[in-house]
């Protein structure tokens, strides 16, 4: 119980996420602490998981909207199979960082997160501080362009 429950205060928010670092496509470790944004969205998913891939069209337009002013995507494929996961990436226009240890629900950062259910997502500052937590579709738009208007 109180594993479980230091687990839930690391994806509260208000907590500061901490160091990733997983393999891109092509086997280079990337790490989130490399990604300089004003804004970054942790985006656990799957090729196999149907609304992960949904979710694909709304992550496309916020970075798109959102780039080129300090929006970042760090995107955690939980597949085992790489070749679904790399033709998911393409079919989905996923552009912006995605790495994966193709471990699925194993990969530590899953178990450290206690990531059970995809999608998941956490947003966080450049401070790396959690600000916000599984917010989806267009609550997740209205909130990113909410931090925009600031």
């Amino acid at each position: 119980l109180l594993a479980k429950i230091e687990q839930l205060k690391k994806t509260s928010v208000g907590a500061t996420i901490g160091a990733i670092k997983m393999p891109n496509n092509i086997n280079e470790t990337i790490s989130l602490d490399t990604i300089n944004a004003k804004y970054i969205l942790i985006d656990f998913w799957a090729s196999w998981c149907p609304p992960c891939r949904t979710e694909s069209v709304t992550l496309n337009k916020l970075y798109t909207s959102y780039n080129n002013k300090g929006f970042e995507i760090y995107g955690i494929s939980l597949d085992t199979n790489k070749e679904r996961w790399l033709k998911a990436l393409k079919q989905d226009s996923r552009v912006w960082t995605n790495v994966s240890t193709l471990e699925g629900f194993k990969t530590s950062i899953s178990k450290e997160y206690g990531i059970t259910s995809l999608p998941t997502n956490i947003l966080i500052n450049s401070e790396k501080k959690i600000i916000a937590i599984n917010i989806h579709g267009e609550e997740l738009k209205q909130f990113i362009d909410n931090l925009y208007k600031e």
